[in-house]
């Protein structure tokens, strides 16, 4: 039995996944990979294997068809891998996986592939062979096969078939529904994207009709860059996340969306972001822009740097407030922004002291891919708890300097009952995270938390009483 890798044996791309990883490479390198692209595709795969570190055992796996491969294999049936992934690749799987008497890839200039692999399996295994394939590059080999084993869209490649083809076993591979693409776009995150409204909510007296219906395209925008970026940054960390606890289980580590359709949706995103930003304000439009810009050098490169990732992460948070404030007439509010950042480095602070006190509590040293070590939790910690009463002493400047002699509320006093409210919630949230009780993300925990939800409740009612 011959049988394919990519697709087949891994619902993944070995060459989409070596590349994606060659990418946090510096931009010199990477532009370097011209020369042997222009040389042909098995040049291209030779130049990506060498110069990443590939692992064999990290790849997603179609345990089904390895099942059935090894029950074949013990039967004594003679199976050998053929694959249009570099030679190197096609050995490291068959080590890693010790059910193939032989592996075969694409050397020496030679993409295996189509008639070329077609060739090879004839001489290996002579003229009567069975292939186990996926697609339609696979055409050539399943008519010349004595039978086959379908791998994929089942029904697709059976209609491509030459009539009365034997088809030994089918596995069929569900296309993603829509539940896994909400999952890969982490579409429950948008609710982050509510910090547009915050100044013109703080300032409503000041914003309009047109104000609000573009806080709400706004809102969609920061929507749609967010479940991009949040598909790039997977592509990125296919490796690390496969190697995470809970992270392995995301629909491009686990193989249940192909790279390249995550590549794909991730710059359809990006295109209707950008159609969105053109109704917005220039300066809303901008600061979309720079949202984009420090997402992805945060993916690249930034998130891999200790302590600055928390700025960055909070600075992301601080960016969506200022975006809001460009609808507004007034301009930005420095008091606002300095308190949104502030607040959100603590929450930045929660998210890695949780993390890494996970990894800690388990017996690790610290979390390696983000430069941190059980030496930090205490700095974390310090830090956290430091900036979140910063944020409090900003607010009450913010109150005191700008909103109580505005004349937007009848009673700006009022709105002092906002910050023991914001204080108790941060406290809580530093009391759950040092006692091993708070999910990684806090944003995501306030809006799954009763308690939360009740203050943020006891909050709006306090505006409400402050502008009557």
């Amino acid at each position: 039995m011959a049988v394919d890798l990519d697709g087949t044996l891994t619902p993944s791309d070995t060459l989409h996944e070596g590349v994606l990883i060659y990418m946090k490479q510096p931009v010199r390198e990477v532009v370097g990979l011209w020369k042997p692209l222009r040389a042909g595709k098995a040049e291209f795969k030779r130049s990506i294997a060498e110069r990443v570190d590939f692992d064999a055992t990290l790849l997603p796996y179609n345990e089904e068809v390895l099942s059935w491969l090894r029950a074949e294999h013990r039967r004594g049936r003679r199976i050998v891998l053929f694959s249009a992934a570099d030679q190197s690749i096609a050995e490291a799987v068959a080590a890693h996986l010790g059910l193939f008497d032989a592996a075969y890839g694409s050397r020496d200039g030679v993409n295996l592939s189509g008639p070329r692999k077609l060739a090879l399996i004839r001489s290996v295994l002579g003229e009567r062979f069975v292939y186990a394939g996926d697609g339609a590059v696979d055409l050539p080999i399943f008519a010349e096969a004595e039978r086959v084993v379908l791998v994929g869209p089942v029904p697709r490649l059976e209609r491509m078939l030459p009539k009365g083809k034997m088809v030994e076993r089918r596995f069929p591979v569900l296309r993603p529904g829509l539940r896994t693409w909400l999952h890969a776009l982490r579409v429950q995150h948008w609710a982050k994207n509510v910090l547009v409204f915050l100044a013109p909510v703080l300032g409503f007296f000041n914003a309009t009709g047109l104000t609000v219906l573009q806080a709400l395209v706004l809102f969609v925008a920061f929507g749609l860059l967010a479940s991009a970026t949040y598909l790039v940054n997977d592509l990125l960390d296919l490796s690390a996340d496969r190697q995470h606890p809970r992270k392995r289980y995301r629909p491009l580590a686990a193989g249940l969306i192909a790279p390249r359709d995550g590549a794909a949706a991730a710059a359809i995103l990006l295109g209707i972001a950008a159609a969105l930003a053109l109704l917005l304000p220039i300066g809303a439009s901008a600061v979309l822009l720079l949202y984009l810009v420090v997402t992805l050098v945060y993916s690249l490169f930034l998130k891999r740097q200790p302590i600055i990732d928390t700025f960055v992460l909070a600075g992301l948070f601080t960016i969506r407030v200022l975006a809001g404030s460009m609808l507004l007439p007034t301009g930005v509010s420095p008091w606002l922004l300095t308190f949104s950042m502030f607040f959100f480095l603590g929450l930045a602070m929660v998210k890695r002291y949780a993390e890494l006190n996970r990894v800690v509590q388990a017996g690790g040293a610290g979390v390696v891919s983000r430069g941190y070590t059980a030496r930090d939790l205490p700095l974390l910690l310090a830090a956290g708890v430091a900036s979140s009463f910063a944020a409090i002493v900003i607010f009450v400047f913010y109150l005191i300097e700008e909103q109580y002699p505005s004349g937007l509320y009848h009673r700006p006093e009022m709105l002092w009952a906002m910050m023991p409210a914001v204080l108790i919630w941060s406290l809580r949230v530093w009391h759950l995270t040092v006692h091993g009780r708070m999910n990684e993300d806090p944003v995501v925990f306030a809006l799954r938390d009763s308690f939360s939800r009740v203050l943020g409740g006891i909050c709006c009612v306090i505006l409400l009483m402050a502008w009557l």
